[in-house]
């Protein structure tokens, strides 16, 4: 073994502890009134996030097996399995679109445009509720209070 590669294994646990100094910044976030609504908004939110996730994961599979058996009988496909085409619903659906697969057939492409317009839809609406929860709060921790008056929930 040479010195080189001996003295960084001895100094690659130091390096990725000192990953964890960034928790000095969260810190922070106990000053900061905002930052504790927002998350407090979040926990209040956590059904809506759940029901968001469980429906994105519904749509990431359906689709993801909906275009595997219109696009894998094509020649030189990139959907070979399903999770090959589960992947390109995950990227379709997050509207990142890396350009790695795309469909080849008119069936498929239709296909990719209601999938896309689904989930612009399906991730819209639970982000309503979230956004009116977050007014709601940010509305009553603006709102001033009468002195000695207790805090309202």
């Amino acid at each position: 073994m040479r010195t080189g590669a001996m003295n960084n294994n001895i100094i690659m646990p130091f390096k990725i502890l000192r990953i964890f100094r960034i928790t000095r910044v969260l810190k922070l976030i106990r000053h900061s009134g905002r930052l504790i609504l927002m998350i407090q908004v979040l926990l209040d939110c956590v059904y809506e996030l759940a029901m968001l996730l469980v429906i994105w994961l519904m749509g990431v599979f359906i689709f993801g097996t909906i275009m595997f058996y219109i696009e894998h009988e094509q020649d030189g496909t990139q959907f070979k399995s399903i999770m090959h085409s589960c992947w390109w619903s995950v990227v379709s659906m997050s509207t990142v679109g890396y350009g790695d697969m795309y469909p080849e057939t008119a069936l498929g492409k239709v296909v990719t445009s209601v999938l896309v317009f689904c989930s612009m839809v399906f991730l819209a609406l639970p982000m309503t509720i979230i956004v009116s929860k977050f007014n709601k709060a940010f509305e009553t921790l603006k709102k001033p209070r009468r002195k000695g008056a207790p805090a309202e929930k």
